[in-house]
């Protein structure tokens, strides 16, 4: 089976990429903020989209761009190969709307990023380094202000609970959420497992979520192997939030 292979290669539709394997920003201001990207053209003079954002986030008091860049976890770090995750890859999810208002903040999720917009975000793939480990997925960080990433958090806990028998979204189904407990790590912290539904096959996913003052920090993992531990161990969350400082 190439899951382990196939779905570290990106952060985002997890469950798709898991079947295809098997089988063969801030709301603060009012708008989106515009994506940093080394390559993005600006006209001479003006600001590039990577100084606005660091902009933005020192009018609010998120972290800014390139410091969440630095404390994002990279290389071997607790039994996982933690990569950066192509640009491309991560774009695809952006945007994901569900058919149900009360279940956005969790399609937020699935596509890689938080329902109200960050000011940057920075995502990582994560693959064991011990053949006996199934479990493999994907983290990501999200620059807010404290009072935005609160919100998040409030919302989150909100969709779990009204959003039970699940969504769409791009033509996929999510089904079975429930709340699972998450490690008492950083200022609050939530966990939940959701069910993807492709055709006849499922993938189930468990979810992470640590807030870190203005940082929300997303885990999820997929252990095809045992599902119900398919969340991503707690020494990687920890090292994570420690690393944030």
């Amino acid at each position: 089976m190439k899951l382990r292979r196939a779905l570290p290669a990106a952060a985002l539709l997890p469950a798709l990429l898991a079947i295809s394997a098997c089988s063969g920003e801030s709301a603060d201001s009012g708008e989106k903020q515009p994506k940093a990207s080394a390559s993005a053209k600006s006209t001479p003079g003006a600001p590039s989209a990577a100084d606005k954002a660091a902009a933005e986030a020192e009018r609010i008091g998120a972290m800014a761009p390139q410091t969440l860049e630095k404390a994002t976890l990279s290389g071997t770090k607790n039994g996982f190969e933690i990569k950066e995750v192509a640009k491309a890859d991560v774009e695809a999810g952006r945007d994901m709307k569900a058919d149900k208002a009360e279940c956005q903040p969790l399609a937020s999720l699935v596509g890689g990023f938080t329902h109200i917009p960050a000011v940057s975000v920075e995502h990582r793939s994560l693959e064991p380094t011990e053949a006996k480990n199934a479990t493999i997925g994907s983290m990501w960080l999200a620059s807010h202000s404290a009072k935005n990433a609160q919100k998040v958090m409030a919302d989150l806990r909100t969709s779990v609970e009204e959003c039970p028998g699940g969504f769409k979204t791009l033509g996929l189904a999510y089904t079975s959420i429930e709340s699972v407990k998450a490690p008492a790590l950083g200022d609050e912290s939530l966990g939940y497992r959701i069910t993807n539904v492709i055709g006849k096959q499922s993938v189930t996913m468990t979810y992470t979520v640590v807030r870190a003052d203005g940082v929300v920090a997303v885990f999820y993992g997929v252990n095809m192997l045992t599902p119900k531990n398919s969340a991503l161990p707690e020494p990687i969350v920890k090292a994570q939030l420690e690393q944030l400082g």
